[in-house]
């Protein structure tokens, strides 16, 4: 179970389009906002995980056209994301010499982005593909099923928890304001570029292009 909860926080560290929106969240709108889109994310790692335990992974891994639709429509909601982004900040842009960024999104807006950005992240549904199924082994699952997932889900919840905490952090977020109209930027074109670059691979797989 020990690995369970590493792989679980291992998977949280490592940069993705959840970590990407958490961070920008939380940078723009404060630690509220952050943790209202780590809720909707736990809620979409909660059905992946119930997915993989109950066997479902393995019939949409059985199932590549339905596996490349996932990814492709995961992959056009990053771009999304990139681009409501940049249309956000271009309405905004006069309003911020003012006010000053933040304050603008509801909590609702948090939970649904991040329960979208999860469920269709490429790189969680890879993970439950092929990963979790080598550590969360059939007689594992047999055993104890609800503690697997909750030790996993400990482990990853712990790694957002803190990066909320520390990205919140009043001072730094003060600093980094500043630089908002920049990070806006590079976040929108992270978002856009991990879109694009799924497309690209999955098309390239098939041949196409």
């Amino acid at each position: 179970m020990i690995t369970l909860f590493v792989l679980g926080f291992a998977l949280a560290a490592s940069p993705g389009p959840d970590s990407f929106l958490i961070v920008r969240n939380t940078l723009v709108e404060g630690r509220r906002i952050g943790f209202m889109t780590l809720l909707g994310n736990r809620i979409g790692l909660c059905t992946h995980l119930a997915a993989a335990i109950a066997g479902l992974s393995v019939a949409l891994q059985n199932s590549p056209a339905l596996y490349l639709g996932v990814r492709l429509l995961g992959a056009a909601y990053l771009v999304y994301l990139g681009a409501s982004n940049l249309m956000s900040r271009a309405r905004q842009a006069p309003a911020a010499a003012v006010t000053g960024p933040g304050g603008g999104m509801a909590s609702v807006t948090a939970v649904r982005q991040g329960l979208l950005n999860n469920l269709l992240n490429p790189k969680v549904s890879l993970f439950f593909l092929s990963l979790f199924p080598q550590f969360a082994t059939g007689d594992v699952l047999s055993r104890s099923p609800v503690t697997v997932a909750v030790v996993f889900l400990a482990g990853n919840t712990l790694w957002y928890v803190l990066l909320v905490q520390l990205v919140g952090l009043r001072w730094l977020r003060e600093r980094l304001q500043r630089f908002q109209a920049a990070l806006d930027l590079l976040f929108a074109l992270i978002f856009v570029g991990l879109g694009t670059a799924i497309v690209i691979k999955e098309f390239a797989a098939l041949g196409v292009g």
